[in-house]
């Protein structure tokens, strides 16, 4: 007995065209979910790998052209310009159909929509935003009926006046890693509606920080399945785990090519060789023995430790280049973070200038001073800090924010900070003598803008500034000052 195909062979046909043509598989499901019968965004997954209707051709071009024709006319009441960006309005729009009088989501709540009444940062839209993401990613739709697909519109203005920023403080604090989520206002029929777009967490599995109610449990996997958000099953979990192996050895083939044509040394463990494309130098046999492999951000220096003895003459960079290079001794402490990144001193290990901001009680250093100085991205960089024990996790989750831009040190103040702030723009930028006037002038420095055009000309004086016996409270608005400085250079850099 065969089995009967939920799409028929001309729709195979056609998807499979779509998906040759480049189209991505959200934008190829559009066209064949309907409200009378539904399929599973993971059937185009099936088309596009050759597991589901094998024996089906791909349509032709002209075949192509005139369903796609035939489709449009359909729906331009609706949809008149087709499937483009998932976060365009037209695209929302056409997510929605009208049934007689009223207004529905298209196909109601499936593996990649879920629809809820009203907006609020609570257990249960945490929890579907980890699920669409562990998933193929989709939409999360507010001002629908309860349990039904209706348009009801949304009762209150909590959607329309969110903060992006509030949003993504939640998901920080909640998530690891944390999805990428866009938020759209439409309205349908009237009615107003909000929309989450949850993007596909390409590093999954999305996990669950804490417990949240009963809905969000800590540690906890979700996914989104059709009509509903909950703990993943084996199989989908196996599968995230899958392609996670699938990218980790891809990166490793992509490393040892690097290797292959000379971009990156090797070291010999038996011989104690490392080699490069510019030189190489030698190890000596006697210390190979005695050498130990930390992970990245958990070294310690011990007193009679051994230390690396190069054996040759090792030139890794020119002699001026090597008159800025800071060599990290002893432990690092927020005034090295900040006189480093005022000096403009190049470090040694620019992690450990993050860590270390994870064990201080201060908020407020220098963050991209450093970042740039690695080879990481953000991404891998935040989930680098996720992984410390940290002793003060309010300060290590305070540069996750600021590296993931929720949290900015740009303040502005009134009175005397808002003239002294308005003096700056010409250029005029004089240190106070006096402690009263030195606390305006710091916090001053806070609201300073992305395009100031003479931050270059802030170091010196900040390396001043921060020289003075100050008070504390003095002290922790140079602080910020210098932070904010750090951001405008990152900023400007940039649009460079």
């Amino acid at each position: 007995m065969t089995k009967k195909r939920t799409m028929t062979d001309a729709e195979v046909g056609l998807a499979r065209t779509m998906l040759a043509k480049g189209m991505k598989n959200d934008a190829v499901h559009f066209y064949f979910n309907r409200v009378d019968r539904m399929i599973s965004s993971g059937r185009i997954a099936q088309i596009k790998d050759g597991s589901y209707a094998k024996d089906v051709a791909a349509a032709n071009a002209d075949e192509l052209a005139a369903f796609l024709e035939k489709w449009e006319a359909q729906h331009a009441a609706v949809y008149p310009k087709g499937p483009d960006s998932p976060t365009d309005i037209e695209y929302i729009e056409a997510m929605f159909e009208k049934r007689k009088t009223s207004w529905h989501v298209r196909g109601g709540e499936t593996d990649v929509v879920e629809c809820k009444l009203n907006y609020a940062v609570s257990a249960k839209i945490i929890k579907a935003i980890a699920g669409l993401a562990n998933n193929g990613g989709g939409h999360i739709i507010f001002g629908i009926n309860d349990g039904g697909s209706a348009v009801e519109g949304m009762s209150d203005d909590k959607f329309e006046t969110l903060d992006p920023a509030l949003l993504s403080a939640h998901l920080v604090s909640c998530l690891d890693p944390v999805p990428k989520v866009t938020h759209v206002a439409a309205t349908i029929g009237g009615k107003k509606v909000g929309v989450l777009h949850v993007e596909k967490h390409e590093r999954g599995p999305v996990i669950a920080l804490k417990n949240m109610g009963s809905d969000l449990r800590e540690g906890g996997v979700y996914f989104r399945y059709v009509g509903e958000t909950r703990l993943i099953k084996p199989g989908e979990l196996r599968a995230i785990m899958e392609a996670r192996e699938a990218r980790a050895v891809a990166e490793f083939a992509r490393r040892m090519n690097r290797v292959a044509n000379g971009s990156e040394a090797t070291i010999d463990l038996d011989t104690g060789e490392v080699a490069g494309r510019t030189g190489g130098f030698v190890i000596d046999k006697d210390l190979l023995s005695s050498i130990q492999f930390v992970r990245e951000g958990d070294f310690t220096q011990i007193k009679g430790a051994p230390a690396l003895r190069v054996v040759g003459d090792v030139q890794p960079i020119s002699a001026a280049d090597r008159e800025k290079i800071k060599i990290v001794r002893e432990n690092v402490t927020p005034d090295s973070i900040i006189e480093n990144f005022l000096l403009g001193n190049s470090v040694q290990d620019p992690l450990a200038y993050l860590h270390s901001q994870a064990y201080h009680q201060r908020k407020w250093m220098p963050v991209w001073h450093y970042v740039r100085q690695l080879s990481m991205s953000v991404d891998q960089i935040v989930e680098d800090l996720r992984r410390l024990n940290a002793s003060m996790p309010a300060s290590r989750d305070a540069v996750v924010h600021r590296l993931r831009g929720t949290a900015t040190a740009r303040k502005l103040y009134t009175g005397k900070p808002k003239s002294m702030l308005a003096s700056f723009q010409p250029g005029k930028i004089a240190i106070p003598k006096n402690d009263a006037d030195l606390s305006a002038f710091a916090h001053a420095l806070h609201g300073l803008p992305d395009d100031f055009q003479k931050v270059a000309d802030l170091r010196p004086v900040l390396i001043e500034l921060f020289k003075r016996d100050t008070g504390a409270k003095i002290r922790t608005a140079i602080y910020r000052a210098v932070s904010r400085v750090d951001e405008i250079m990152h900023h400007q850099s940039k649009d460079v």
